[in-house]
């Protein structure tokens, strides 16, 4: 990713600290300049795609995705953000294939199999739908908990192998699985990642993105 010039360095943590804040309004209002100055488009974006999934304006973040992915910006994340704003625009087909493109790029995705599982649970696919999300815990066992309470996997309840997937958790905390499950809105909010790609000489004061990406 460009560096972002000096002069506008302070505005993207401004924007960032506004996103952080969960003042998606405020980030918006002060995007302008950045968007207009090129060495500094593709953070803009980003910022402005965690704005508009923050504020539920899901199309918007397409339009926005679809002009990253040009400029082939951080795929993965991206395949999730659009997942996650097409399954809210009502298009699991779209958020399908979004989830099989991160895992034809990534086959060890725990998040990619465990959200493909989700969206063709919720498109009627439960077999395959199921073979994702055993995969997806076997890779990464802290998807586990995810199993008792999230939403979209009500369709595999009956499923006698979805039940011994579940009987394999012991001890599961409800409170814990549903703070989990919270966990990937908040990475979204914050585009998973750790910085934005600033100088390295410049102390921003950053916020520590730890959250783990645990849900769809």
């Amino acid at each position: 990713m460009d560096h972002v010039p000096e002069s506008l360095q302070r505005l993207v943590a401004e924007i960032d600290g506004w996103l952080e804040l969960r003042c998606p309004d405020r980030a918006l209002e002060r995007l302008e300049t950045l968007l207009a100055e090129p060495k500094a488009r593709i953070i803009a974006l980003t910022l402005r795609i965690r704005a508009y999934v923050s504020s539920k304006r899901h199309r918007e973040a397409v339009a926005d995705i679809a002009e990253l992915r040009s400029a082939q910006h951080d795929p993965e994340w991206l395949d999730l953000t659009e997942a996650w704003c097409r399954k809210r625009m009502q298009d699991l087909p779209a958020a399908i294939t979004c989830m099989e493109q991160l895992l034809q790029r990534n086959g060890k995705s725990a998040i990619g199999h465990f959200n493909l599982g989700c969206y063709l649970a919720l498109a009627g696919d439960s077999d395959r739908a199921l073979d994702e999300v055993s995969i997806a815990c076997g890779i990464d066992a802290s998807f586990r908990g995810m199993l008792h309470d999230e939403p979209d996997l009500d369709t595999l309840r009956v499923d006698p192998r979805f039940q011994q997937l579940i009987a394999r958790v012991p001890g599961i905390d409800p409170a814990e699985a549903a703070a989990e499950a919270d966990a990937f809105e908040d990475d979204l909010a914050e585009g998973f990642e750790d910085d934005l790609d600033l100088d390295d000489d410049e102390d921003l004061d950053e916020a520590d993105d730890s959250d783990d990406d645990t849900s769809r």
